[in-house]
């Protein structure tokens, strides 16, 4: 059992978290106090201004006893059967802030969970997220951090690092009786008990207005880059417009975002500000230091006194999406100064946004262009699952859909020819990262079926680099899939992307493309915008799993959990992207009748 964790422990496990849920799991219940059962519970609802100075939020917390704004099965519009509420819960800006974008980018109603997950799944999420930390940190972190280990959390953070009233941590966390916080409030001295009577009489002597930079006074340093994503000015290149903003708080002298090659190990500076790219070349960033370890590794790297940045403080901090590491970004001081613990994860955060707009960026491109960079890459790579399944079984295989459904899971959609279900079922048995076999159709010659893949998916990369993939099949043991970027798109970091997830993958072909005026491609692309990505898994996982053929070959509840969501969210969800396909269809023939 852990006992809490220190700041720099928490922090740790924090940038562990590899999905934004498994984010706000650990957020929810060492931030906001929430136990394994609550953090299933709240929704967006339950949030909303505290109305003090502190720009924090409150966060109320349902009873398990009452309706969860569901009836008979359905969500309520609004969530009209609200939930009686236990408490109310103090969340930071921060995490309020985190919790709204999060709300917004999954579509969430607002009687929706946060976490639409079992308590159970919410205890796995904490306890893997916790093995990868105390990987990553060499046992600093403890490998069997729990959801109550990070309420303890909470409290020692409270109570011993920013001394708040234990009757206002108590009643915040729930906790029955103030004895329970006993272990977190040891003895005072004198001068300590003296400090808490100054303090809570506002006598606070010269220094009570200053801003504790720890507690989030001092101005911000990340903001700018921030602001750069948010208002556009990124819009046409990312990679250089944060560096720029970055250098204009004036605490980092020079920002810039360096790129690696596993081709052959050369990095290029793809954005620079406050310094030329020729100097940081002459340097050596682009052959040694920190900086390229932030890419090989995609973890966060300090630096003190590092050759490459002249001697001073500085960070680089993985740019990237999902599985995929765009680059790094890097600052160094403007004075002495060493990063703190809240400037790391500001521009931790930040890295993670930059990376997003960079394939973002790729799919807008590649929704408007008239021309395409048709790609090619074969892999015969035994971590490429297809790869391996069609070597296996001697058959043919080709992939219909890939619907995510995790951050860090994808179910691939097959149409296998040559085997029969049982064949695929051995192969998954035998395969790392593949489970959950679920056949749709059982044909002569062959079935349809699908697998919940986490890792070893040529397609997941291609797709997470910002990549359309237009087909995908497996025969003999190699992977042919052709993909889409926009015209004109360098196809190096792509294909440096795929060969870092598959040793053996290589570029086929490559070509330009002007794509063909096509009325049923004018309609998907008319209608695509419309969907939210939960609302768009949902109709493909429903279209790909028979859920609309005649009789069904998956049932509402099967399609649901094989999206490992409730009934109801899928419903929902579906709901909604019929209602989205269904306005593109009658609202064009409207306009065609007038």
């Amino acid at each position: 059992m852990v006992d809490g964790l220190d700041g720099d422990a928490y922090d740790a496990l924090l940038t562990a978290a590899e999905t934004y849920r498994a984010a706000v799991v650990v957020r929810l219940a060492g931030e906001a106090g929430l136990r394994t059962g609550e953090i299933t519970r709240v929704a967006p609802r339950d949030l909303r201004d505290s109305g003090v100075a502190s720009g924090a939020s409150l966060l109320a917390v349902p009873d398990d006893s009452e309706s969860d704004g569901e009836v008979d099965g359905e969500p309520t519009s609004g969530g009209e059967a609200a939930a009686a509420i236990d408490r109310e819960t103090v969340v930071p800006a921060s995490l309020a802030s985190e919790l709204r974008r999060y709300a917004e980018s999954e579509g969430l109603a607002d009687a929706e969970p946060f976490v639409g997950v079992s308590p159970r799944r919410v205890q796995m999420i904490v306890s893997e997220t916790a093995e990868r930390a105390a990987a990553r940190t060499d046992g600093a972190v403890p490998a069997d951090v729990t959801p109550s280990d990070l309420r303890e959390t909470f409290a020692r953070r409270l109570l011993v690092d920013r001394g708040v009233d234990p009757h206002a941590v108590r009643e915040a966390g729930g906790w029955e009786t103030l004895g329970t916080l006993d272990e977190f409030l040891g003895p005072l001295d004198g001068r300590g008990i003296a400090e808490a009577f100054a303090a809570a009489g506002g006598a606070g002597g010269a220094d009570a207005g200053t801003p504790d930079p720890e507690a989030g006074g001092r101005a911000p340093t990340a903001l700018g880059g921030f602001e750069a994503l948010a208002d556009g000015e990124a819009r046409e290149s990312p990679l250089a417009a944060v560096p720029e903003r970055l250098v204009e708080s004036g605490r980092w002298a020079e920002a810039w975002v360096v790129r690696g090659s596993v081709d052959d190990g050369r990095a290029e500076v793809v954005g620079a500000a406050g310094v030329d790219r020729e100097v940081l070349v002459d340097r050596g960033v682009t052959r040694e230091g920190p900086w390229l370890g932030a890419v090989t590794d995609g973890e966060p790297v300090l630096t003190e006194s590092e050759p490459t940045a002249g001697g001073r403080p500085g960070i680089a901090v993985p740019a990237g999406y999902r599985d995929v590491t765009h680059g790094a970004l890097c600052v160094v001081a403007a004075d002495g100064a060493p990063v703190s613990d809240v400037e790391r994860r500001e521009l931790v955060a930040l890295g993670r946004c930059l990376g997003w707009a960079v394939t973002a960026g790729r799919w807008r491109d590649l929704l408007h262009s008239d021309a395409v960079t048709e790609v090619e890459f074969h892999t015969a790579d035994d971590g490429a699952f297809l790869a391996r399944a069609s070597a296996a079984l001697d058959c043919a295989i080709e992939l219909d859909s890939t619907v995510g459904v995790t951050d860090e899971a994808s179910r691939l959609y097959l149409s296998v020819a040559g085997a029969r279900p049982q064949g695929v079922a051995d192969v998954v048995d035998g395969a790392d990262g593949v489970s959950d076999l679920r056949v749709t159709e059982t044909r002569e010659d062959g079935c349809s079926a699908s697998v919940r893949v986490e890792g070893g998916s040529a397609v997941r990369t291609l797709t997470e680099h910002g990549a359309t993939v237009r087909d995908a099949t497996a025969e003999d043991g190699r992977v042919r899939v052709v993909a889409d970027l926009p015209g004109g798109a360098d196809v190096r970091p792509v294909a440096d992307g795929l060969r870092a997830a598959f040793d053996d993958a290589r570029l086929a072909s490559k070509e330009s493309v002007v794509r063909a005026s096509r009325p049923e491609s004018s309609f998907r692309e008319g209608v695509a915008d419309r969907f939210t990505d939960r609302q768009w898994a949902a109709l493909s996982a429903a279209y790909h799993g028979g859920y609309f053929d005649w009789p069904r070959e998956s049932t509402a509840e099967e399609v649901a959990d094989a999206m490992e969501v409730s009934s109801p969210t899928f419903h929902n969800h579906l709901r909604k992207a019929q209602r989205a396909l269904l306005d593109g269809l009658f609202e064009e023939d409207y306009r065609e009748r007038r």
